[in-house]
């Protein structure tokens, strides 16, 4: 057995808190843990916590766990060709083993966590560009201006790119212009959180908008802002024929098709609408709004009768929608991180929904069709709200809305 098979998911533990530390390398399997469900467990440890850059695995009751001793230690998963990828690095945890079922109804002494690791690819960039290259890794950079060009990776068409491979493209268009994104192809390693090959799409260099993987073209993105960056990505193993997009300086008023797309969104005051709004929207469409706000506040979004209420959290001016048990036929999402991984709520039906607020800084709007029936649709006002406003009984009711069980039962329309 190798040394990387050995570890299976980490090295290095005891199994209560103070147990004593073993020289012996030694394993244990822990499921990972959801990330809503991650990040409000950790909020009642560290209630200012907002930004997620760790993993959680281990179970609810406890039992096994990463403990004293293991910091630096992997968290190892496996791939579906059969290799082994490092997703976390022992960080911290609280309460060696111990159960963390209804943390916050505990005294804080007697709170514990999930075992807590490093999220890997979160900070691949940083690792790669701030940690001096790997030798083996090939990095190239290009800087673009001008109002329209095409990318094209590899240049040669016949031929796959290779691996271990990283490229960023700086575009820039015209002060005054925003950013239209087409992707006329894309063949890349498939994986179902594109942690293998993929591209990211950043508005400036630290946004991240999307990111993509598979055979299946990304929507068009239009980026209210004049700079961009894409960033590709390709591992050791697996290649596609590449991609090839490209990007044109459109107007401010520039709207995308009916199919939609996805929108990226830093003003402080924009409206959100369905497709055709104040018509009925079409079938089969696919938006997505990525929205950003600057630090130190949130984003929430205000009808007629939400202006000016500090902590007020989400009130559409209007809301029609088709309506199914589970939303499962047209329906709007809203998550708390560009993956979409962090939902808050799911909405449709012809009723006005119950209030949202983001987690932080971004908020992140799907907006989801089928094949039949439609409806006139909705419309929103976005705004911000400073974290500073969200204090004493308003911050409370942000601790509940975290929790993942809490909003999903009581905002779900059916």
């Amino acid at each position: 057995m190798t040394l990387l098979s050995l570890y299976v998911f980490l090295c290095l533990f005891c199994l209560f808190s103070g147990g004593q530390i073993t020289s012996v390398v030694h394993e244990v399997q822990l499921d990972l843990v959801d990330p809503a469900i991650c990040k409000h467990i950790l909020q009642t440890l560290r209630p200012g916590l907002q930004n997620l850059t760790v993993l959680c695995a281990g179970p609810e009751r406890g039992g096994k766990d990463a403990c004293q001793g293991d910091s630096g230690g992997p968290l190892l998963c496996p791939r579906a060709d059969g290799h082994w990828v490092v997703v976390g690095i022992t960080s911290w945890g609280k309460g060696c083993g111990r159960s963390w079922i209804n943390n916050q109804m505990k005294p804080l002494i007697g709170r514990s966590s999930p075992a807590v690791f490093t999220n890997i690819p979160v900070f691949i960039k940083w690792l790669l560009w701030k940690g001096k290259i790997n030798s083996q890794l090939s990095v190239q950079d290009k800087t673009l201006k001008g109002n329209e060009g095409i990318i094209r990776y590899p240049v040669h068409p016949v031929l796959n790119y290779s691996d271990n491979k990283a490229f960023s493209w700086y575009i820039t268009v015209p002060g005054g212009k925003i950013i239209l994104l087409e992707f006329l192809k894309f063949d890349l390693e498939n994986h179902p959180l594109c942690q293998s090959d993929h591209l990211t799409v950043f508005a400036g260099e630290d946004l991240p908008i999307g990111r993509f993987c598979g055979n299946k073209s990304p929507a068009p993105l239009l980026i209210h802002s004049n700079t961009t960056m894409l960033q590709f990505m390709s591992d050791f193993s697996v290649s596609g024929s590449g991609f090839s997009v490209r990007f044109r300086a459109v107007k401010h008023d520039y709207t995308l098709g009916p199919s939609c797309g996805i929108v990226a969104l830093f003003q402080s005051l924009e409206t959100v609408q369905s497709p055709n709004y104040p018509r009925s929207y079409g079938d089969d469409t696919h938006c997505r709004w990525v929205i950003y706000v600057r630090e130190g506040y949130v984003v929430k979004v205000t009808g007629p009768e939400g202006h000016g209420q500090a902590g007020r959290l989400l009130d559409f001016t209007d809301f029609d929608l088709e309506e199914s048990e589970g939303c499962r036929y047209d329906s709007l999402s809203v998550f708390g991180d560009f993956e979409a991984r962090e939902q808050i709520v799911v909405l449709c039906g012809q009723s006005i929904p119950p209030p949202v607020l983001s987690f932080g800084r971004v908020m992140v709007v799907h907006f989801l069709t089928d094949n039949s029936v439609s409806a006139r649709g909705f419309s929103a006002n976005l705004s911000v709200i400073s974290k500073k406003d969200l204090q004493h009984g308003e911050h409370e009711d942000l601790d509940d809305e975290e929790n993942p069980e809490t909003s999903s039962s009581s905002s779900s329309s059916s």
